[in-house]
């Protein structure tokens, strides 16, 4: 499974923070294969000009994705008021995580395995907590 990560820098320096985060995760060692990817023009709506740095994660199972997101959670929980915004994206399928409400991130992992096996949820699978879990699972 392939992944592209992009963080909404709050401050500078994010990405590389969370780069060396899920390196020196243990519950990804084998699972993950985590680089610094290229730049990328900010989504559409997004604030300023400047480009967003990526992180590519190649996961060696959709088992791995749960380990993932829970990192995630993690990292964003250790990061200053207001946390960063983590989105993923998956077969052209971008999902954000920006909660760490349970349900909002099951559904969010279920959005990222269906986007992987192929079965797009929608056409807006955007989660962000505030959504209802049922429309992108």
């Amino acid at each position: 499974m392939e992944l592209i990560l992009t963080v909404d820098e709050v401050v500078g320096g994010e990405t590389e923070i969370l780069l060396r985060w899920l390196h020196e995760e243990r519950d990804l060692y084998g699972q993950a294969r985590v680089s610094l990817g290229g730049a990328q023009p900010p989504p559409p709506g997004g604030m300023g000009g400047s480009t967003l740095e990526i992180v590519n994660v190649v996961l060696s199972n959709s088992i791995a994705l749960g380990s993932l997101v829970t990192t995630l959670v993690a990292w964003r929980s250790s990061r200053p008021s207001p946390p960063p915004t983590v989105r993923i994206e998956v077969n052209g399928v971008p999902v954000t995580v920006s909660t760490d409400d349970p349900e909002a991130i099951r559904s969010l992992i279920e959005t990222l395995r269906d986007a992987d096996s192929g079965s797009s949820p929608g056409p807006d699978s955007s989660q962000d907590g505030g959504n209802d879990p049922s429309s992108g699972a």
